[in-house]
């Protein structure tokens, strides 16, 4: 039985990760390199921006600059100030939730709790927030859904886990969770269901209107 639920911060609770790519997008550009904001997505949605880093340095060979990671920090949360906003119907969502829930994040803490203030969602999770910075390694690994289960004190596979990423099932599923893939924010929502399906997510939904049945029908397992 169930006992913990968790869930991913961006492209779940909040819609954040088509602001993140716009930054990366242009960081990339500033850097001579030509993405689209689709294609930034494809490729690193889920990762940190430590591991995004790493990626464009050995692909293609340079080196971004030293204060890459500040730079896009300080982008990022100037512009959650001016355009970020809640999933659709997540308040109403979290509302019915009876199990105790937290957050596992591949974003550092500090922009967790800058996007809740700004979405309204800091009452539903108060500081049940782990992040890549609390463990030795974020996702893909399952160090995040590990340590969020011990911080919980319940066991990895007695958390249900709320996922939008490959690398964020991946690092669930690693984990021991059971995932509920969710795809509502994605560009793609189709073509994405299908892959965190095949990546492990035991059921996957596109509306958070739906979440609640789904997760009434994993407990009931």
């Amino acid at each position: 039985m169930f006992k913990h639920v968790i869930f991913d911060c961006d492209g779940v609770l909040v819609d954040s990760e088509p602001l993140s790519m716009e930054v990366d997008r242009d960081i990339l550009a500033e850097n001579g390199i030509a993405m689209t904001v689709e294609e930034v997505g494809a490729q690193f949605i889920g990762l940190t921006f430590e591991a995004f880093i790493d990626r464009i340095e050995s692909d293609y060979r340079i080196k971004l600059p030293d204060d890459v990671s500040a730079d896009k920090n300080r982008r990022l949360l100037a512009l959650y100030e001016r355009e970020l906003k809640a999933a659709p119907d997540i308040h109403a969502t979290l509302a019915t939730m009876k199990l105790p829930m937290s957050v596992a994040s591949n974003s550092p803490r500090h922009r967790v709790e800058a996007a809740f203030r700004i979405a309204g969602l800091t009452g539903f999770f108060g500081d049940r927030i782990t992040t890549y910075e609390d463990v030795a390694l974020g996702k893909p690994a399952p160090d995040v859904y590990v340590e969020a289960a011990r911080r919980a004190q319940v066991k990895p596979q007695a958390c249900l886990v709320i996922e939008d990423s490959r690398a964020g099932v991946t690092s669930a599923v690693a984990a021991g969770c059971h995932v509920i893939g969710f795809t509502g924010l994605a560009h793609d929502g189709d073509a994405l269901g299908r892959t965190l399906a095949q990546m492990g997510a035991q059921k996957v939904v596109n509306r958070h209107a739906d979440l609640p049945a789904a997760i009434a029908a994993a407990l009931s397992l």
